[in-house]
């Protein structure tokens, strides 16, 4: 019985998202800024970007975009699954394990499509400004969480006020 609920705990940490390894990214320096930051016309500027290449980064976008919706869908669909059989009163340790292996093929799905994404990006823009983009967006990335720290004011202040 111990067995069991260790297992299931295991499985409802799965399924929650909450990792014990792994930063909110996931990939952690592997990322690049969401969103079409090749839009941004300061962005676009620094890394010296041709309409033929912000062209390209949209249809990539645009196709990588529809296969993450589908991808997330199917996550859903398989967490869901997984969710039902912990739920359930009579509990079946297999169809479990073999329905979280459903569910974590689905995930690993959905972070290939992201990780396509960033090969292609990385493709087209060649190393050195694809790491212009990282350094760039790490900075921005800086400065707005040093603008939400001073906005809030030191911990000493917030913990009185709250």
């Amino acid at each position: 019985m111990k067995k069991v609920t260790i297992f299931t705990l295991i499985c409802v940490f799965a399924v929650s998202g909450i990792g014990l390894a792994k930063g909110p990214g996931g990939m952690g320096e592997l990322e690049i800024p969401h969103g079409k930051w090749w839009r941004m016309p300061e962005v676009a500027k620094k890394l010296d970007l041709t309409s033929k290449e912000q062209q390209k980064l949209n249809d990539l976008f645009v196709q990588s975009r529809r296969q993450l919706i589908d991808l997330k869908s199917n996550v859903e669909k398989e967490k869901l699954e997984l969710e039902m059989i912990l739920d359930q009163q009579n509990f079946d340790e297999s169809a479990c394990m073999d329905q979280f292996k459903k569910f974590e093929h689905a995930r690993a799905n959905l972070a290939n499509e992201r990780f396509r994404f960033l090969v292609e990006v990385r493709k087209l823009l060649g190393l050195d400004r694809y790491r212009q983009l990282k350094t760039e967006f790490r900075h921005r990335r800086m400065h707005r969480m040093k603008g939400q720290q001073e906005r809030k004011g030191p911990i000493k202040d917030r913990m009185i006020h709250e």
